[in-house]
């Protein structure tokens, strides 16, 4: 004798089935296709998509990065979660300039488009970042650079702690300025135990020119702080 449950239970399994049908999974299985960017609309919302172009900005904000993707039909937001981060093969190589290709979901914040993988292995570089930045001597940064990308060096004579990250005060032979480190950034930084006064440090951040404060340098990147040979 059957159970009294056959007929529900056959029921639910044909149910199953036909969602299956009408709603594949996993929907990533079926994607091969590169989108352009200027064809991902607010109205892919929830859409998984593969999207490839060169990284034009970065950015961090608490729990992760944002990268600024243009492949010259538009630009978009890749939004990069700080878990998703740590598992992102070369993650040293990804910064302005890269070549990046992203499998992810659409989303649409505040009216900007954005892609959000899933994982590290849905953000791929395609080709390394060359970077070019110009040098600034330290003691030559003043308020009208507010917003500017720059390039310094020197060594590290103070660290503070504060709530959201560390500051360093950085010196060359021209003057001292702040590096803002915040936890995201400061966490992952290659060689950050080396951090420590004396330290020579390599830095490339936008400045923050504020008339209370004064002016800050922030990294968006962990790879924009590079621990220098201390004979350098």
């Amino acid at each position: 004798m059957r159970p009294r449950n056959f007929a529900l239970t056959f029921v639910v399994v044909m149910a199953w089935m036909c969602v299956g049908l009408v709603n594949p999974a996993p929907v990533k299985a079926g994607l091969s296709t590169v989108v352009p960017l200027a064809q991902v609309t607010p109205a892919d919302s929830g859409r998984t998509v593969i999207v490839q172009g060169t990284v034009v900005g970065a950015a961090n904000f608490s729990s992760g990065f944002r990268f600024y993707l243009n492949d010259s039909t538009a630009q978009v937001v890749v939004l990069v979660w700080d878990d998703v981060w740590d598992h992102v093969r070369d993650n040293y190589h990804l910064n302005v300039g890269a070549v990046m290709s992203v499998t992810g979901v659409v989303n649409v914040y505040n009216g900007q488009i954005e892609v959000v993988p899933d994982r590290g292995s849905d953000v791929q570089v395609v080709k390394w970042a060359r970077r070019d930045w110009r040098k600034y001597d330290l003691g030559a940064l003043t308020g009208n650079d507010h917003n500017a990308i720059v390039w310094v060096e020197g060594r590290i004579t103070d660290i503070q702690p504060f709530a959201l990250g560390t500051t360093l005060r950085v010196a060359d032979a021209t003057g001292t300025q702040v590096v803002t480190l915040y936890d995201v950034v400061a966490r992952r930084i290659p060689q950050q135990e080396k951090l420590r006064l004396g330290q020579q440090v390599s830095i490339v951040g936008r400045v923050h020119a504020r008339r209370q404060v004064g002016i800050d340098i922030v990294p968006a990147l962990p790879q924009d702080v590079y621990v220098l040979a201390q004979d350098q």
